[in-house]
């Protein structure tokens, strides 16, 4: 293997791009004295290299860094924001000012630890937050010191700049897992969209529970006995009622502003083909890009022709009907058959594809007051549990949803239940 080659393209890139950025080298940059009333201008008094940085910020802002991740914090702004301000803050601007925006860039993603020339430079956040400037100073060496009236605000700082044992969080977590899971899981249990089923295993015994078991029946202190493996929900959406206030009705409706419950964005891998029987163009499409893959897809008129691959059969023309073997190699090079034989058509490029999920309207009529057993449904803080039990089994009965891909339409046929209705 070549001197500097790790084995896969993706590391060999990104060694090639950290060595063309600087990425490590040690460096010492001349700082100001900020006790002079006389010093010289920093950097960040002349110019700033906004454009590469903006360039960064945007990348950044679709990859959180681990230290980041420690808790949530609202608003909180770009790490690489905070660390060319702070180098730009400290350095000494060179004599010819046009040269400020590119001396802090040149060493923006340098080492400043190990040569210390930053050690001197104290950096004092009076509202901290979640730590950005904090954490930003102490990477390039700088001393720090950070103050919120929010005890949380202190708190997350003060665990993402902890010294800590990988080994001893670990554990810690696995214990806290071992103890509330059990516990919890039950309610997270479901189908998956796609036909997958969990399952249920009594620990103790290593026997597989049947279909009919039911984890919620479990007494919590017996939980931890039980394994489960399989589907979960991710995501649990909430809508009021409101009860029909006419004498005798109570009838329940729910309280939204529109139907559209979630849009996403995906991107799948596309390559451009023309079917070998009609010769009419569309796109194969690597992966099926659904939110709900379990329930009605509508295809608006916007979205251009395409084909799911499949893996054991190729690709069906979406125009047609004609089925042609397909082959997707371990380089994610796609081979098909086309008018002339096998064909290589490269490795694709990423294609976007907006998604809305969408309530049928079928749920958004609500349900009567009385259940078919003549016991009202209960839902609100003052029913009992057996009641809103009851009501929320009722409401997932019927609940239907519908995805639409591509621009959302004023409105929306169901191709299910051929039920048309608006999406505003």
């Amino acid at each position: 293997m070549p001197p500097g080659k790790t084995g896969t393209k993706k590391q060999d890139v990104a060694e090639e791009i950290a060595r063309a950025v600087g990425a490590g080298r040690p460096v010492a940059i001349e700082t100001v004295d900020f006790n002079d009333p006389a010093r010289p201008k920093t950097c960040l008094e002349v110019d700033f290299p906004i454009v590469p940085v903006n360039h960064v910020a945007i990348i950044e802002g679709n990859a959180g860094k681990p230290i980041y991740q420690m808790s949530k914090w609202w608003a909180r702004r770009r790490s690489s924001v905070f660390r060319s301000t702070l180098l730009a803050a400290s350095m000494k601007a060179p004599a010819d000012p046009a040269q400020a925006a590119k001396a802090v860039w040149d060493v923006y993603y340098a080492d400043h630890q190990k040569k210390g020339a930053l050690r001197n430079v104290k950096v004092a956040d009076i509202f901290m937050g979640g730590g950005t400037t904090v954490v930003e100073a102490a990477r390039l060496g700088m001393q720090v010191w950070g103050t919120d009236l929010n005890p949380v605000a202190w708190f997350i700082v003060k665990n993402e700049l902890a010294k800590v044992s990988v080994d001893e969080v670990n554990a810690l977590l696995e214990d806290i897992e071992a103890e509330v899971k059990p516990q919890i899981i039950p309610s997270y249990v479901c189908d998956c969209p796609r036909g997958n089923k969990g399952r249920w295993t009594n620990v103790p015994s290593g026997r597989v529970m049947d279909t009919s078991f039911d984890a919620l029946t479990v007494p919590r202190e017996e939980r931890s006995q039980y394994r489960y493996d399989g589907p979960e929900i991710i995501y649990a959406f909430w809508a009021k009622h409101g009860p029909c206030q006419v004498t005798g009705c109570g009838h329940r409706t729910p309280v939204m502003s529109s139907p559209v419950m979630a849009v996403k964005t995906i991107a799948v891998k596309v390559w451009e083909d023309r079917c070998r029987a009609c010769g009419k163009a569309f796109d194969i499409e690597e992966d099926e890009a659904r939110m709900a893959p379990g329930v009605p897809l509508v295809i608006a008129e916007t979205e251009a022709p395409f084909a799911v691959l499949d893996k054991k059969s190729g690709v069906t023309c979406p125009h047609c009907g004609d089925t042609r073997p397909a082959r997707l190699d371990e380089d994610r090079v796609l081979t098909i058959d086309g008018p002339r034989g096998m064909t290589k058509l490269g490795k694709g490029k990423n294609k976007k594809i907006e998604l809305s999920l969408l309530v049928h309207p079928q749920w958004l009529a609500g349900a009567p007051k009385v259940g078919p057993d003549g016991n009202e449904y209960g839902g609100s803080a003052t029913d009992s549990p057996e009641a809103t039990a009851a009501w929320n089994r009722e409401r997932a009965r019927c609940m239907r949803l519908v995805e639409v891909r591509g621009a959302l339409p004023p409105e929306v046929t169901c191709p299910e239940t051929k039920v048309t209705f608006s999406t505003e």
